[in-house]
């Protein structure tokens, strides 16, 4: 499965600008505030631009694609708030499903610079693909997991003593712990190397146990933690499966 360069280009520019280069503050209160809104819109125009004007001729095309892409994530944006449940998922989902419509409107016909992206015609694991993998299995699989939308890991028993043990530098740790794994096992998986991956999957329960089985006998939530974990090991590892299907790099 290859996606087509432009649209790799596309979903590139959708999530540096949507991502990392929109910091906690504008994402929580861009929701409520039509002025970081347009803050977060502009750090998003700015970032799409970048990314087509480099890797795209100039067509009167490409600026339809551009103005249609950012005024649509405004929009999605905008009605975020109406969401009541699933906000993370279904935003997301918004969004890259008008990407896609925007490319058959106007993306079909445009042209990449072939001194930029020769390779797509004969690599399938181009380096702009690589990276946009990357991406996606850092920061946007490690929210979507964290909002809970695929499993909500605030359910269950023991869910105070879980809370209490849980503290902010644990969660940033945890969270760092995930995009270490995703990284190292995408690299693997884009090698070939699945008895690696097998490996790295199965000695990290190992070091999470001898690292933490003390506070967590003690906090008396063993059994919520251990399912929490698995659940969570699991969604990271098919993720970065997900993604590199979908971006035709296995």
């Amino acid at each position: 499965m290859n996606i087509p360069p432009i649209l790799i280009l596309l979903l590139l520019g959708h999530v540096l600008g949507d991502f990392y280069l929109q910091w906690n503050t504008m994402a929580k209160r861009k929701i409520t505030e039509a002025k970081w809104r347009w803050v977060h819109g502009g750090v998003y125009t700015l970032c799409m631009a970048f990314v087509l004007f480099i890797g795209v001729q100039f067509s009167w095309p490409l600026l339809l694609l551009l103005l249609a892409a950012s005024l649509a994530h405004l929009a999605i944006d905008a009605v975020k708030k109406f969401i009541p449940k699933k906000r993370f998922t279904v935003d997301q989902l918004s969004h890259l499903v008008t990407l896609v419509l925007f490319w058959r409107l106007w993306g079909e016909c445009l042209q990449v610079r072939v001194s930029i992206f020769w390779e797509f015609e004969a690599l399938s694991t181009s380096a702009i693909s690589v990276v946009s993998g990357l991406l996606y299995i850092v920061k946007p699989v490690g929210e979507l997991i964290e909002h809970g939308d695929i499993w909500d890991f605030n359910k269950g028993k023991n869910l105070d003593a879980l809370e209490d043990y849980v503290q902010e530098n644990a969660r940033s740790a945890s969270k760092m712990i995930g995009y270490l794994e995703r990284i190292i096992v995408f690299i693997l998986l884009l090698n070939g190397q699945f008895a690696a991956i097998a490996v790295v999957f199965a000695a990290k329960p190992v070091t999470m146990t001898v690292a933490r089985f003390a506070d967590i006998e003690n906090s008396g939530t063993t059994a919520a933690r251990a399912e929490f974990y698995i659940i969570g090991t699991l969604l990271s590892m098919i993720s970065v499966f997900a993604v590199a299907f979908l971006l035709g790099l296995i």
